[in-house]
């Protein structure tokens, strides 16, 4: 029994039957040489009375020493009763993750999701999952594999980590369908980047102009417009009004059967209210915001709100972008004999070097939502109240509010402040009334 070394493996000669050559110091590890010159590297142990021979690699593919240092571990393993031949064929058999997502979402996710969860795992899977690691193979996907797509995504830290959770949920799965081991998942551990929580609120003057740009967008786009109107007065989310229903509606209260937080009730006020008035009845359709197909909700509001959002913007330049910005506008608009475009200002405005204000660009629909709630804050209402009013069912949710109540209090230090460094700085003369020297400040409310 030779002491096995790349040298001593090349010069084994080719017979006319396959023979084994084991090394005098690893014991189990060897060389099997065919007929036809290959030479395949093996390790061989025997475990209570039975023998197992597993192929490590070819000679001249796998370098020598790696294929000792294989040999061992495969031997080791044997020993602590791991049968690396039955891992094999289960990594063969093993679906990618391709073939797991298919099964996820035909078998999973349509009986344990929402609609809109279902729609968000199906773009998660289609543009980011599936093209990074479709063809794996769903036992041999590691950590590794895990933390290199969500770094990828790192740019966009909400969608990296909403990402994260389609994919560890999926793998969950893959484990209670005996694809992986039991607390294998190979998502855990990996650190969630920190999303910055985004505030966005209407302003009164933004208000104004967004009311302004509905009204021109009525006519072409009544159920857009309804929907953006009720999501300003209710503080509902997108979905609640999309797929509402005239059945939902009883006097001035809406019940949700289903929403993200389970059932709920939306109050109505007069606003909406009046909105709900002038949506026109579709004969067949049970939805208050209906699309094109017969019986269907509309489902594309992001297109109308970028036109809406673009309108609103430009009569927000128009009204309160500042003179230089709002002188602009006016010139266009006498110019064209129309309101100008979104697109005609800028141009405009960098041919003459001028800084357009952001305006209602930034703004989302779901800041609508935001909306509601800061007004809310505005006006006195509790947090708890708040939080009921929206559907929340965790207090930490609507905590994010809790700052805006400050913004009265600091309305009114200002004033409280004007009027005493008014009084201060007055002139006062010894033989007339001292309030006669303050006169002229301004009241409180």
């Amino acid at each position: 029994m030779p002491h096995l070394t790349k040298r001593t493996i090349d010069a084994l000669p080719v017979q006319d039957k396959e023979y084994f050559v084991w090394d005098d110091q690893l014991k189990g590890f060897g060389v099997r040489v065919y007929p036809n010159g290959g030479k395949r590297y093996i390790a061989q142990t025997t475990r209570h009375g039975k023998t197992t021979r597993v192929q490590v690699g070819r000679h001249g593919a796998l370098p020598f020493d790696e294929a000792r240092k294989r040999a061992g571990k495969i031997i080791t393993d044997i020993d602590d009763g791991k049968n690396p031949n039955e891992e094999k064929k289960s990594e063969r058999r093993s679906p990618t993750v391709k073939q797991l997502a298919e099964r996820f979402l035909d078998e999973y996710v349509p009986s344990h999701c929402k609609a809109r969860t279902q729609v968000e795992y199906r773009h998660a899977l289609n543009t980011y999952i599936l093209p990074a690691m479709g063809t794996v193979k769903v036992l041999k996907l590691s950590r590794d594999d895990v933390s290199d797509l969500h770094h990828a995504m790192r740019e966009t830290p909400y969608q990296a980590n909403r990402t994260l959770g389609v994919l560890s949920k999926m793998l969950n799965q893959a484990e209670a369908w005996g694809y992986r081991p039991d607390r294998s998942n190979p998502c855990y551990h990996i650190k969630k980047y920190k999303e910055q929580k985004r505030e966005r609120f209407l302003t009164p003057e933004e208000l104004i102009c967004l009311r302004k740009a509905l009204d021109e967008e009525q006519e072409t786009a009544p159920s857009a417009t309804a929907a953006f109107r009720l999501l300003i007065f209710t503080g509902a989310r997108l979905s609640e009004i999309q797929t509402l229903k005239w059945s939902y509606i009883q006097g001035d209260r809406i019940f949700l059967p289903d929403s993200k937080t389970g059932a709920k009730v939306l109050h109505l006020g007069k606003g909406a209210l009046n909105v709900l008035g002038g949506v026109k009845r579709i004969e067949g359709n049970p939805y208050v915001i209906t699309g094109k197909e017969d019986g269907a909700y509309l489902t594309d509001l992001q297109k109308p709100w970028r036109r809406i959002r673009k309108q609103a913007t430009v009569l927000y330049w128009r009204d309160y972008g500042g003179k230089k910005v709002s002188a602009l506008v006016r010139e266009l608009q006498d110019k064209f004999g129309f309101m100008p475009s979104w697109e005609d200002c800028r141009k405009a405005a960098e041919e003459v070097e001028l800084e357009l204000p952001t305006g209602l660009a930034d703004v989302r629909i779901h800041d609508l939502r935001h909306t509601f709630a800061s007004g809310a804050v505005m006006m006195g209402e509790s947090l708890s109240m708040i939080g009921k009013l929206l559907g929340h069912t965790q207090p930490q949710t609507t905590a994010r509010y809790a700052h805006l109540a400050d913004d009265p209090l600091r309305s009114a230090v200002q004033r409280i402040d004007a009027m005493l460094e008014k009084t201060m700085n007055a002139e006062l003369h010894p033989h007339r009334n001292t309030m006669e020297s303050v006169e002229n400040v301004k009241p409180l409310m």
